[in-house]
């Protein structure tokens, strides 16, 4: 994760004031709300120096810390200017780098909410009948990981580029912008694990193509019924950090049980999102060639994915209501993105 310190902002603000910049009446409250900020990204690396148990039980806290300072500044910034301002603006600087810190705030939310569903998986926090909601929670929550880091780098290169004052992007400029970047091929490549592991609910087809729910419904594979608790129950014990954070907004366990409810093998064979997980990991490789530890765990992805998609077409040939078929989830490429094991008794 990378962390630009927001107190670079803060200063460049308190130039602008000093150098006859117009002054807000909320800047008092901005530069105490900044400082705010400053404390928990020092607050968070702490955390991430730590142990994986007490790391998910303090990052589940923060969440909500995050998500408050991120409404205030959205606030204040709205109250000074307006709805409409835009960070392209090159007349209201300070307008600019508050919309900067507001898309890295919402950013440093996600990735920490990411951070905690992902160690739910390495303290074995999750049962098998559970893995449904919980990759279908943590692929909204890649979606919205993904649009905001995306968001965020446009928005630097367009700043920069205001700054360098080209008038005339050249074919070559052009196509450089155009490819996506590494960091966000990085995170589809999860996205569509996820998404094939799980369920969404398109709306163009009113259907789902998700494996564990399409097993789950054909199969009657996973499902647990637990004397203590309701699937209802579980959903809220497991995401009610991320729920009272609002992190991602209106997701409830009425949207998953809709999302999850229509999943069949028959859709699922149509669009095999592992190959496209697959597809992806290979052709992000190189943006990693001086990262070997992203390098590294791509290539794992790219594993999971392509022994999912076998997994997948087995299912699909030899028939889901094939009574001798057996189908496990094993972590044995990835802590968290699960290997499906086919076998016929």
């Amino acid at each position: 994760m990378a962390i630009i310190h927001p107190i670079s902002y803060l200063n460049k603000l308190s130039i602008m004031k000093s150098d006859g910049g117009q002054c807000h009446a909320s800047y008092l409250l901005i530069s105490i709300q900044l400082s705010y900020v400053m404390q928990l990204v020092i607050n968070m690396l702490k955390i991430l120096c730590t142990n994986a148990a007490w790391q998910r039980r303090k990052l589940g806290k923060i969440l909500q810390d995050w998500r408050v300072i991120y409404v205030q500044i959205e606030l204040a910034f709205r109250k000074d200017f307006g709805e409409g301002s835009s960070i392209s603006n090159g007349d209201n600087a300070s307008a600019r780098i508050l919309k900067h810190i507001l898309i890295w705030v919402e950013e440093q939310t996600y990735w920490i909410s990411h951070r905690f569903l992902i160690l739910g998986f390495e303290l074995e926090l999750y049962s098998p009948s559970e893995y449904c909601m919980v990759y279908w929670y943590l692929y909204v929550v890649l979606i919205r990981l993904a649009e905001k880091t995306h968001l965020k780098m446009t928005v630097s290169d367009g700043s920069a580029k205001q700054k360098g004052k080209k008038r005339k992007d050249s074919p070559k400029e052009l196509a450089r912008d155009a490819k996506i970047p590494p960091a966000i091929s990085f995170l589809q490549c999860q996205i569509c694990l996820a998404e094939g592991l799980t369920v969404v609910h398109v709306p163009f087809f009113n259907t789902s193509h998700i494996l564990l729910a399409a097993l789950r419904n054909e199969l009657m594979v996973l499902q647990s019924p637990s004397p203590f608790n309701s699937e209802h129950e579980r959903f809220i014990q497991h995401f009610e950090l991320l729920q009272k954070a609002c992190i991602p907004d209106n997701i409830s366990y009425p949207s998953f049980k809709e999302s999850t409810s229509y999943a069949r093998f028959s859709t699922l064979a149509m669009y095999n999102y592992f190959k496209d997980a697959q597809k992806i990991a290979k052709e992000a490789r190189s943006g990693f060639s001086n990262d070997p530890d992203r390098l590294a765990e791509l290539r794992v992805l790219e594993q999971v994915a392509e022994h999912n998609s076998i997994a997948l077409n087995v299912i699909c040939g030899v028939g889901a209501l094939d009574p001798s078929l057996k189908v496990s989830f094993e972590f044995i490429h990835h802590p968290c993105f699960a290997t499906v094991v086919v076998k016929r008794s």
